[in-house]
């Protein structure tokens, strides 16, 4: 099972606890972003052109590599990078199943029909988990 990981880049550290937790279950996560070298603070207004064009590409080919994609949602508060939503998109626009974490919903398209929402992430990452289980035992 291949998942892609989204949600505000300030919230990349505990982001980054999360798929460290499925991959111990064997879950692939194939969000790069994660590795970048930047703070969680940094904005697109700090990086360079290119590296913003080299992120933004790559963060499209790593939602497309996913079979899940996942969107962590953050209380209506500051935030620096809104690059998830684009993902979203992709997401939604490849018809993959789509999992929203959180209390909020923080755009109109997280009502779509086929969205599910997890108020939390353990219980999320719980469902993933037996799902890979259950997968790798067919």
């Amino acid at each position: 099972m291949k998942v892609y990981l989204a949600g505000p880049y300030q919230n990349k550290e505990q982001i980054k606890t999360c798929a460290a937790e499925v991959r111990e279950a064997g879950i692939i996560v194939t969000s790069s972003w994660l590795n970048e070298p930047h703070k969680p603070t940094v904005g697109p207004q700090d990086l360079t052109y290119e590296q913003n064009q080299k992120y933004a590409i790559q963060d499209i080919m790593d939602v497309r590599s996913a079979e899940i994609f996942v969107l962590f949602t953050e209380p209506t508060k500051t935030i620096f990078r809104a690059g998830r939503h684009v993902e979203f998109g992709v997401a939604v626009e490849r018809g993959m199943p789509i999992f929203v974490v959180g209390e909020e919903f923080e755009n109109i398209f997280h009502y779509l029909p086929r969205v599910t929402h997890f108020p939390s992430w353990e219980r999320l990452r719980d469902a993933m988990i037996v799902t890979a289980h259950v997968a790798a035992c067919q």
